[in-house]
């Protein structure tokens, strides 16, 4: 599992004393993330950036530097698919909050090769401030292939197999909007919405409302 990979990174961190309660040593950190074949992220939570992708994220998005500056921050808004935005806020939710070990989202990023490609990632917090928030977190990622190749009926390839109006119906049901609502808001009848509904409920497998809001809270594409 991806929380055991990146809880064992950690503890591998720790036992070089690399990451201490309140300080991360960012040069031991380099050196060691740049061994792993994973994807791995380092935040600094207190700024809301990301501050350092290890070599196997450069080779994927197919930038040049390890530390990120200046407009590097917001390279996550030039390779992450619009449709998977609301993962970014979820992240927020998580750092705020603070009730949880693991944060897991499934993103929809480009690659170095301009292809869209399906990741899955988990985060933790590894150091805190003194006041005991948040401050350094490490995302680490894998391409959905390689967990789940084995399963053809996982969520994220049901959601995958909607189409573009079925996945902005989706969506809309996820917030709460009523049929009605829908309709209106896409210029379409009551009717086409509720008969698009069906077919998104029997695509992913679903009996209720409420499965889908579980769903899609789940695959990080609603805050």
């Amino acid at each position: 599992m991806l929380h055991q990979k990146l809880d064992l990174i950690i503890t591998e961190l720790k036992e070089a004393n690399i990451i201490l309660e309140h300080h991360l040593d960012l040069h031991g950190y380099d050196e060691f993330v740049n061994q792993k074949d994973a994807l791995i992220t380092l935040h600094d939570i207190g700024n809301y950036r990301p501050v350092h992708i290890n070599n196997a994220c450069k080779a994927f998005y197919g930038f040049t530097n390890n530390f990120l500056s200046g407009m590097d921050y917001i390279y996550y808004l030039k390779t992450i698919h619009r449709s998977y935005y609301p993962t970014l806020f979820r992240s927020l939710s998580f750092f705020n909050e603070d009730n949880e070990e693991h944060l897991n989202l499934t993103y929809k990023l480009k690659n170095a090769a301009g292809k869209w490609q399906i990741m899955l990632g988990t985060t933790k917090t590894i150091t805190r401030t003194t006041a005991n928030k948040p401050h350094h977190a490490i995302t680490l990622m894998i391409p959905e292939n390689d967990q789940l190749s084995v399963n053809p009926e996982a969520p994220i390839r049901l959601l995958e197999s909607l189409t573009k109006r079925e996945r902005e119906i989706f969506l809309k049901i996820a917030e709460g909007l009523a049929p009605q609502e829908i309709g209106s808001g896409l210029f379409i009848s009551e009717e086409t919405v509720k008969k698009h509904k069906q077919n998104i409920f029997k695509k992913l497998k679903l009996n209720k409302t409420s499965e889908l809001v579980k769903l899609a809270f789940e695959l990080g594409v609603k805050y």
